[in-house]
């Protein structure tokens, strides 16, 4: 479960960054990715742990639909407590950025534990090369 929170974190951050570079090709891209990886994988990964042990109990759309808001709920508040005397804009920023990130988090991560992930990776695993 871990490696594929891992695996969450990481696609999740370079897809952040592979969104913000399409929309302004600058170096500011490699900014996003030097604090966003990180936060990533040491609050994201325990938080999406955190929603997994909430909704275990659950199935269906109600848990899906609880574990993105945990997601949400999670990023939301990891960047309001922080931010909130500093500039507008750039607080305004960093909220989409937390919210972009923890829904994509969530989105892969609801892949990679579907059956259908599960099927594709037994298909590559099939695949041998000589």
């Amino acid at each position: 479960m871990i490696i594929r929170k891992l695996c969450s974190g990481l696609i999740a951050g370079v897809l952040v960054m592979l969104i913000y570079f399409l929309v302004e090709q600058s170096g500011f891209v490699i900014l996003i990715g030097v604090y966003l990886l990180p936060i990533l994988l040491i609050y994201g990964v325990p938080s999406s742990i955190l929603s997994d042990f909430v909704t275990k109990k659950i199935s269906g759309l109600l848990r899906g639909s609880l574990a993105l808001f945990i997601h949400l709920f999670l990023a939301a508040l990891f960047v309001l407590i922080p931010f909130i005397e500093t500039e507008r804009s750039l607080n305004s920023l960093v909220f989409i950025t937390a919210l972009l990130s923890s829904s994509l988090f969530w989105c892969i991560d609801e892949f990679l534990r579907s059956k259908r992930a599960k099927d594709i990776c037994e298909k590559i695993d099939d695949l041998k090369i000589y």
